[in-house]
Order: C-alpha cells, then sequence, then structure tokens
C-alpha cells in the first residue's frame, strides 16, 4: 500500500488530497485501488507519507516487522491509529446491527494474542439522554413542528446531550463528542462529525424557537405524570461573565449572589411547578429588581396553568405589596414570606397557643395563625381580599441565621481592631473625622450588625487615643432570628399544609443548583447578546430533560443528583476490538458493555432498554 496524491481544479482554484491506495492486477491490467481517502493530511510533510502507508499496513494486517517502536513517529502513529479508526467504522458501516440477543452460536479458531480493544467509548448516558428525547417526541417537533432539517436535528440533538453528559465551550464540547463519546452511533449527523461552527449554529436555532420547544417539553411531560398542578414556583438567579461583555446589552453590574460583584452579570429568571419541573424562562439584564419582572411571570403562567386558578409561590424580594395586589386582580392566589417584619403581630404571639409539628428533617417547627386584610382595585372596583398570615419559628432556621450573625460579628470585630491597632501607628490619621469615617464605612459593610455595637472613643486635642466596643447581645436581629411570617391569599385551615406549600420553594433553589453546576451555566465566557441568550438558552433546554428524567427516578425511590447520574451511566462503554482467526482475517467486533447494577436500575426505572444494541460483526476486508 501507498498513499497517492490527487488534484482537482474548482472554480480555477487547486485542490491536493491524498488517498490509501493499494495495485492490484484487474483483467492484466494494474490499477489503483482506493482504501481510504485521507483528506488534506495538514501538519504532515509529505517526507512522512511512507512511513504512514508502512504503519498503516502494518495495523490493517497485523504484522509487527515492518516498522519497530524505535522507528515510530509520534505523528506519524497518532495519523495512523486515527485513520485505522475510521477503516473500522467504515466497514462496520455496511454490517446489519444486532439489536437483540441471539443463541446462534458463531465457533472460530482464532490466534488470542493478536486481540486487540481499537477503540472504547461513553455510551450509557448518550444512550438514556436519546432515549428521553424520543419518549418526549423531541426529535419529531423539531423537524415537524418546526421546520428543522434532518442535520440540523441531529446536531441540535447532540448539542443537548453535550451540554447534559459534558457541560463545555462549544470547542470542548465538539472534542468530547468526536473523541470520547459514542453519541454518533445513536445520532450521527451527515459529516459524521461536529465543529464548534455546527454547534454554536444549532444552540442558535434552538434559541430562536425558545418559548415553542419549552412549551412543547412542558406539555409532553405533564402529558406523561397526568401533572395538572395549581402551585407554580418563581425565582431569579444571575450568572456573572468572565471578560468585559461590553456587546451584550443586557449585561450589567448588579448584586451578585456569588459575591463576583466585580463581574457584569445577566438575570435568569424560572417559573417550575411544585415538582421543580420548569415551564418557562426569561432573561434579564444583571441589574434588574426582582419586583420588576413580575408582570412577565403572570404573563407566562396565564399560559401554563391551563385554565386552573394557579397559586404563585415566591420569596419576599419579589412579593412587594404592590406585585401581590397586581396577582390579585389578575385572578392569582399567592403564597410569600412577608416582606415586613410585624412588629404588631410578633406582640400578639402567645407561646401557649402555638401549634407544634414535625418536618421532614424531624425538626420542631411552630406556628400561629393570624387573619388579615388586602384592598385591591379590579376594572375600577375596589375589592378586598382576606389574607391569612402564618408565624412561624424553627429552631434550625435560628441556629442558621445566629451562624450569619456571628461571621458578621467576626468581620465587623476584625474591622475594629484594625482601626485600633492603627492608633498605635505614627504616621497614620488618627483624627477624630476620619476614625469615625472609617467605623462609618465598616458599619456599612457589616450593615446589619455594626448598630448593635456601643462604641466608645477617648479624643484629646481633635486626635482619638482610645477605642472600645462592646456587643449588645439583647438586639432586634437575635430576637428575630428563626422567626418569619408567611402571607396567603389561600384560606388555609392547617398550619402544617400551608408551611408544606411555602417550603416548595426549595424547588427552585435547587434547579438553580443544576443549572449552575451540573449543567455548567457559570460562568459565562460569550461576548455577544445573541451567544449569551443561546448559551443559557441551551443550559435551560437541558434542564428540561434532566429535570423529567430526575421526576421520574424519584418516583421510583431513585434521588440521585444528576452529576452523580452521568458518573453512573458512563461507566457503560462502546467498544470495538479486532482478532485474527486462522485463516489469517481480522475479525472486527463492535459490542456495548452490559449495564452495571446501578446503571441497570436506572434503565429499570425509566422503563428503557438497558442496552442500544449487542454487537457488529465484519471482517476487516482491503
Amino acid at each position: 500500500m501507498f498513499i497517492k496524491k490527487v488534484t482537482n481544479r474548482k472554480a480555477g482554484k487547486v485542490y491536493i488530497s491524498y488517498r490509501l491506495v493499494k495495485s492490484k492486477r484487474i483483467e492484466g491490467v494494474s490499477r489503483h485501488i482506493t482504501i481510504l481517502d485521507l483528506g488534506s493530511l495538514a501538519g504532515l510533510g509529505v517526507e512522512k507519507h511512507k512511513a504512514l502507508a508502512n504503519r498503516m499496513t502494518q495495523l490493517i494486517y497485523n504484522q509487527l516487522d515492518i516498522l519497530t517502536e524505535e522507528d515510530l513517529d509520534k505523528e506519524v502513529e497518532g495519523k495512523a491509529q486515527y485513520f485505522y479508526r475510521r477503516l473500522i467504522k467504515k466497514q462496520l458501516e455496511r454490517t446489519p446491527i444486532e439489536t437483540e440477543r441471539t443463541d446462534k452460536k458463531e465457533i472460530a479458531e482464532v490466534d488470542l494474542n493478536s486481540f486487540e480493544s481499537v477503540d472504547s467509548k461513553e455510551i450509557g448516558g448518550e444512550w438514556l439522554c436519546c432515549q428521553s428525547f424520543e419518549e418526549l417526541g423531541l426529535a419529531g417537533f423539531l423537524s415537524e413542528g418546526l421546520g428543522f432539517n434532518s442535520n440540523e436535528v441531529a446536531i441540535s440533538l447532540l448539542s443537548l446531550i453535550g451540554r447534559m453528559l459534558h457541560p463545555a465551550s462549544e470547542l470542548g464540547t465538539a472534542r468530547w463528542l468526536n473523541e470520547n463519546s459514542a453519541a454518533f452511533e445513536l445520532v450521527c449527523p451527515a459529516s459524521g462529525t461536529v465543529d464548534r461552527n455546527r454547534l454554536t449554529n444549532a444552540t442558535l436555532l434552538l434559541y430562536q424557537d425558545k418559548d415553542q420547544i419549552e412549551d412543547f417539553i412542558s406539555g409532553k411531560v405533564d402529558d406523561i405524570f397526568g401533572l395538572e398542578d395549581k402551585y407554580f414556583l418563581y425565582d431569579l438567579t444571575n450568572t456573572h461573565f468572565e471578560g468585559s461583555a461590553i456587546g451584550c446589552e443586557k449585561a450589567k453590574f448588579g448584586r451578585n449572589k456569588q459575591k463576583r460583584n466585580d463581574c457584569r452579570q445577566i438575570t435568569l429568571g424560572l417559573l417550575t411547578d411544585s415538582n421543580g419541573l420548569p415551564k418557562r424562562s426569561r432573561y434579564y439584564p444583571g441589574n434588574i429588581g426582582e419586583i420588576t419582572t413580575f408582570d412577565n411571570v403572570l404573563n407566562d403562567l396565564e399560559k401554563v396553568a391551563k385554565g386552573n386558578k394557579p397559586v404563585i409561590v415566591m420569596d419576599s424580594g419579589i412579593a412587594s405589596g404592590d406585585n401581590l395586589k397586581t396577582a390579585l386582580s389578575r385572578g392569582f392566589d399567592y403564597i410569600c414570606v412577608s416582606r415586613s417584619g410585624h412588629r404588631d403581630l410578633l406582640e400578639q404571639v402567645n407561646e401557649d397557643e402555638l401549634k407544634t409539628f414535625i418536618n421532614k428533617s424531624k425538626e420542631e417547627v411552630k406556628t400561629q395563625f393570624f387573619d388579615s386584610e388586602v384592598f385591591y382595585e379590579k376594572d375600577g372596583i375596589q375589592h378586598c381580599q382576606k389574607e391569612r398570615i402564618l408565624y412561624v419559628e424553627t429552631q434550625a432556621k435560628r441556629s442558621k441565621e445566629i451562624a450569619m450573625i456571628g461571621k458578621k460579628r467576626q468581620r465587623f470585630d476584625t474591622g475594629m481592631q484594625n482601626i485600633a491597632s492603627s492608633l498605635k501607628k505614627p504616621r497614620a490619621d488618627k483624627t477624630t473625622k476620619k476614625i469615625n469615617q472609617r467605623i462609618g464605612r465598616l458599619k456599612e459593610k457589616c450593615k446589619g450588625i455594626g448598630e448593635e455595637y456601643d462604641i466608645e472613643m477617648e479624643e484629646s486635642k481633635g486626635k482619638v487615643v482610645t477605642l472600645s466596643w462592646k456587643y449588645n447581645p439583647d438586639n432586634r436581629a437575635e430576637r428575630k432570628a428563626g422567626k418569619y411570617f408567611i402571607r396567603t391569599s389561600i384560606q388555609a385551615d392547617q398550619e402544617q399544609l400551608l408551611w408544606k406549600l411555602y417550603r416548595i420553594l426549595g424547588e427552585i433553589e435547587s434547579s438553580f443548583k443544576v443549572l449552575k453546576s451540573d449543567l455548567d451555566m457559570r460562568p459565562i465566557f460569550h461576548q455577544k447578546g445573541e451567544n449569551i441568550e443561546a448559551h443559557l438558552n441551551l443550559a435551560v433546554l437541558a434542564y428540561f430533560i434532566v429535570s423529567f428524567v430526575r421526576h421520574r427516578l424519584k418516583q421510583n425511590k431513585i434521588h440521585h443528583r444528576w452529576a452523580e447520574i452521568v458518573r453512573i451511566m458512563s461507566t457503560q462503554k462502546c467498544n470495538i476490538n479486532t482478532i485474527v482467526d486462522s485463516k489469517n482475517r481480522t475479525i472486527v467486533l463492535k459490542t456495548c458493555t452490559r449495564a452495571q447494577l446501578k446503571a441497570a436500575e436506572i434503565y429499570s426505572a425509566m422503563k428503557y432498554k438497558p442496552t442500544p444494541f449487542y454487537r457488529k460483526k465484519t471482517y476487516l476486508k482491503i
């Protein structure tokens, strides 16, 4: 065998490519038979072509004496191994696949020393994803409902698989799909490979039809599980940029929940049902106030409520008085944490009248109901809505808040010690004005705790000589720790039921954790506005599928986080092995490993097939 140069001319340009060929005499005439197209062989000098052909011959015919290990060039070896795998896959494509086990025996005499594992890639997670796509009918919706062609459908599904199993940049995802994953065995684009440009285009394509895809998946999930939920959760989170992001209008500086206030950020608003299954998402500027997004939430809620009177569950950051009145005027009930401290109600709390129950964590929760009224306007008419306010007191929340107060105290004490230490430095500014200014800044930095200190200064000639401070433990922050109020327009009579309804808000916090950690939504490295929102959208769409899978697994008492599910499923591989028989023929076998115990449990809980295929067998014919 040798490498043949091929020259093509097109549109006045000359294109050079190479082929691996062998000579064969046909009807007395010597002809060149193409074994494999090698492309342009970019990066490999012509002087190494002979070594590549010799190494390919060695691999194909299982020869060991053409090239010694000392003679092998790393660049030549890499190309030879790559093209050898391509040749095997080309041969396997012509072979029918065995989707079921067979009892038929095939006995052959083989040389065990010739056995070689040519390739091994992950297929378990990919098979789980593809079966979930199939159950949801996603491919059919993309092609028939949105008009995607077959290649666009394939690359879109591969983009989702990449985000679900190996979240990375488009370049990193392309490398993983091409080199580590057997996803192409299940979903194969026309080219047989992907690159970052194709993945980027697919991501943008999915973003163009964002709302339609979200509505379709959400509707299918409701149909599959028979859900008609009336409780919906809404919250916002933000994610920052690793870069200036000056090309994105929504990239703004704001209060970052990961303390990255030095970075621009963008805000994600997510609406889910009480099971944490997502319904709708929206993207806002990074400096937007939570309160101002409420009208959009109600618009989305009207579309997903299916004619029922929905109840929106939200945190105190969104539940302003005006927003609650707006919800009532549009026919929605609400459950939220009160933004008010309700000092008047705190005085009415009677320890003897508190009702006590035990939550899931075996912790004691104390509650008491109060009644109130909300006045709102609808169609120009004044209305009055009875409101129930639930006082809640838990030791777990108190312990958490006391610990937070302790951290603030530690920061304040450290700051005061630094100020006091500066009084002993000869060149430090010790004027009363400067020291008061530093203390004021420290109080602002430790807002909520600095006011609880008694600070005394001893002055002499306009300068501070000594500084002392003492914490007052009997303060409002510590007295209020572990206590809060829940407001609702629902006329609930059971304190335990109302508290549990509010506690489902933790489901949306779990959603954000999966999005940011398991699906790697944070941070953002893109710079253009369209690419940024498309990146976020791909993570959210991936979470639609992830939440569907996890919900079914939870129904079957499998409560793994998504990252753990991916790890378990990665134990199932797709292998390509070769062995030489007694007739010196190379037998090629492609097989899927058997699902291990935990992976098999996941397949069983999902009611999916445990193996995409059992075997492909062919002879390497040259």
